[in-house]
């Protein structure tokens, strides 16, 4: 069985009474919507209350100039200080665990990217893999780039990422996500 955030969103946009990601508010869901969203796909999501992780439309973020979709509408964006973290925990076992790292559009200064990583362990935290990048600091357009995390038996995948104080986002950018279940 796959679950793809792009499905998911469709329930957090009845949740919010919105119509489509282009009439997500401003701010982003956050909070308890963007919790119950997850809760719905068997997923937890857990983060600092001081570093939300939000879902916004992508021409929500820096005005449409910053980022850019590989598969969607919108991006999930962690903010608040540095280092900053967040996990998502299955309530089942998944096989394998893909995303995309948003493509970045440079500006008239470029663009930057913290450092992150994400990491994927089992029912009994022991570490099954870990993907991530350095920082991205470059003055032309960024390529979004796919990743994944494969098991068996991932239960949790931990998201971490450090800005060092002068990067645009705290953790990755990701826009898309596929879960394969693990039965």
């Amino acid at each position: 069985m796959r679950l793809t955030l792009k499905v998911a969103v469709g329930v957090v946009l009845i949740a919010v009474g919105a119509a489509s990601a282009q009439s997500l508010p401003a701010t982003g869901v956050r909070g308890a919507d963007l919790y119950n969203l997850f809760r719905t796909k068997g997923v937890t999501l857990s983060a600092p209350p001081d570093q939300p992780v939000v879902m916004f439309d992508q021409n929500d973020v820096y005005d449409g100039q910053a980022i850019g979709m590989a598969r969607g509408g919108v991006v999930f964006i962690q903010q608040g200080g540095h280092p900053c973290q967040y996990s998502l925990e299955w309530d089942q076992p998944i096989a394998s665990v893909s995303f995309n790292r948003s493509y970045l559009k440079a500006g008239p200064s470029g663009v930057t990217h913290p450092v992150w990583t994400a990491t994927a362990f089992d029912a009994y935290g022991r570490s099954l893999g870990s993907v991530g990048e350095a920082e991205i600091r470059s003055y032309v357009d960024v390529p979004a780039r796919r990743f994944t995390l494969s098991g068996p038996g991932i239960k949790r995948v931990v998201f971490w990422g450090d800005d060092k104080g002068v990067d645009g986002f705290c953790n990755v950018v990701i826009d898309t996500m596929d879960v394969v279940d693990g039965r």
